[in-house]
């Protein structure tokens, strides 16, 4: 499969099989996203592999205490607020959240925790460094793990329902990291739909 199939390929899994995923196929996965590009090579991830029952069950029970209380991670790169009613509205907002189902939580066979490291120092500092760097190297190496799973047909969730607050303390990270996301990988029962994209032109300004 080459990497423009994979990039059109790829969906956002939230039905998984029962099967576990080989060990090597994970490894595979979480060296795509060591080889991620970064801001002058600073690597500032960190990558915690969760694969225990035990573990997965919590895991799930903190994103249910989540789906409670209305305090999650939006969007991937923000912490710990209530869900801004300005989306469509609070009501419609907090009844869209608890109509989401974590039911896919329970048996999905491997979550990798994506975990920015802020104070990171960079190698060579250059005009494209920015405080933000971190989040969007952690960004690209969850991006490099997804288009992996999908080319040795796995599904894969780029996963942000979570309180870090809850999340953090469960998987050991500290108040100077970040939690980014969370990448959920298995074999995937079913196959959802394309959502589409807008046409190309519709994106794109040319300068020539």
């Amino acid at each position: 499969m080459d990497v423009l199939e994979a990039i059109k390929n790829r969906r956002s899994h939230r039905a998984f099989t029962d099967g576990p995923v080989e060990s090597e196929k994970v490894e595979a996965i979480l060296e795509a996203g060591r080889w991620s590009p970064s801001a002058a090579n600073s690597q500032p991830w960190e990558f915690i592999l969760i694969t225990s029952e035990a573990a997965r069950r919590r895991f799930y029970e903190l994103s249910e205490e989540a789906k409670r209380t209305g305090h999650i991670a939006i969007r991937g790169f923000s912490y710990v607020r209530p869900l801004p009613g300005e989306v469509t509205g609070e009501d419609e907002t907090r009844a869209a959240i608890q109509d989401y189902s974590l039911n896919f939580l329970t048996n999905v066979p491997v979550i990798i925790a994506v975990v920015g490291l802020p104070a990171t120092p960079v190698r060579q500092s250059g005009p494209g460094e920015t405080a933000d760097s971190y989040k969007y190297a952690c960004g690209a190496a969850i991006q490099n793990m997804l288009l992996t799973a999908e080319s040795m047909e796995l599904g894969s969730l780029w996963f942000t329902f979570f309180d870090p607050q809850l999340v953090g303390p469960f998987l050991g990270i500290g108040p100077d990291r970040h939690l980014v996301a969370l990448v959920l990988i298995g074999y995937p029962a079913g196959r959802p739909l394309s959502p589409g994209r807008l046409p190309l032109d519709s994106k794109v300004r040319r300068i020539l």
